[in-house]
């Protein structure tokens, strides 16, 4: 699935976004216009009326409408939106447990304003037909018009009392009949049993990191191991060609440091398979827990896991042990090992 929109800024396409995308960001390619990106899944949904102007039914009233959704994200946080847009009607084409996009231009690293929001789900995207400011820009054009009241009051004589009247009827109006947009990341602390799996699940994308790394350094020292025994083998090739009774006690060594290195690598290949194979529960765990937001077994999958890592700590404590032997070996400090 892939969302295009247009630019508010200039008009143009911006480029489609991949709705499994882990950027956070993406540019108008055209005007250069930078974009905020909130990609996950909408586990709540709120949506309130309330009535600006109404007489009676025969007359014109006016209404906005107040949204609030929780969204979780890809990577296992929640992301709160607030915002109210023109209308009585409920417009915004989402529900509970559909994997959603929020766009929004963006200032520094906060949003800017509420630009569109698109369904993955059902297919059906939302524009706003004028983007919707954020709480603080709505702030700075306050502070803005109360500070023209006073300074409008002090230059031009006004009575004091009702010039602070008239800036807090201005700010109450201003509040009630403009629109604006609030994104926040509230704590998953006193959160129900949704924040729990939320959290058992950034434990668990913790360890998919760190085991990721460990990999790549395992597949490292695999390759540094394998140099190595070469080198010790010519050099016990060398010793042997010059005096093979002389250098027997050097031999000797290097071909118990060939041994604890050859150790290594079997050490090294088994954790590496381990570990892949616990890569691949996490990637379950986690896919599962995006499907379903709770199940009744989940936790023990994620102990069942930490207990795997626990017992591959093991082995490492193994490898750590052959490293300390190895450094007893003249002949491997020769190599830098």
């Amino acid at each position: 699935m892939k969302l295009s929109l247009s630019c508010p800024s200039c008009g143009k396409a911006i480029a489609d976004l991949h709705h499994r995308s882990s950027q956070a960001q993406v540019n108008c390619i055209s005007c250069g216009t930078r974009y905020g990106v909130v990609y996950g899944k909408l586990s709540r949904r709120s949506s309130i009326q309330e009535a600006l102007l109404y007489l009676k039914a025969t007359l014109p009233s006016f209404y906005k409408r107040h949204y609030t959704l929780q969204i979780t994200t890809a990577d296992r946080t929640l992301k709160h939106l607030q915002f109210s847009i023109p209308g009585k009607a409920d417009v915004i084409p989402i529900n509970r447990g559909d994997i959603v996009t929020v766009l929004y231009t963006m200032q520094g690293y906060v949003m800017k304003k509420l630009v569109a929001i698109a369904n993955h789900t059902t297919g059906k995207n939302y524009v706003l037909p004028t983007p919707i400011p954020s709480s603080s820009h709505h702030v700075t054009i306050l502070l803005t018009l109360i500070t023209g009241f006073v300074a409008a009051s002090f230059l031009g004589g006004f009575n004091l009392v009702l010039t602070s009247l008239l800036s807090a009827v201005s700010v109450l109006a201003y509040l009630k009949f403009t629109h604006s947009a609030h994104l926040t990341s509230p704590s998953l602390e006193g959160q129900p049993h949704e924040a729990q799996r939320l959290q058992a699940d950034q434990r668990l994308m913790a360890q998919q990191r760190r085991i990721e790394q460990r990999i790549s350094e395992l597949h490292h020292e695999r390759q540094a191991n394998l140099v190595l025994i070469e080198q010790l083998k010519a050099l016990q090739q060398k010793m042997s060609n010059v005096d093979q009774t002389l250098y027997s006690a050097r031999i000797y060594r290097a071909t118990g440091a060939i041994k604890i290195l050859n150790q290594q690598i079997t050490n090294n290949q088994r954790l590496v398979r381990e570990y892949e194979r616990t890569l691949r529960m996490i990637e379950i765990e986690i896919d599962t827990s995006w499907i379903a937001d709770q199940l009744p077994d989940a936790e023990n999958f994620t102990r069942t896991i930490l207990g795997r890592l626990a017992e591959l700590k093991e082995i490492e404590d193994q490898n750590q042990s052959l490293k300390f032997q190895l450094a007893a070996y003249e002949e491997v400090k020769l190599y830098g090992i």
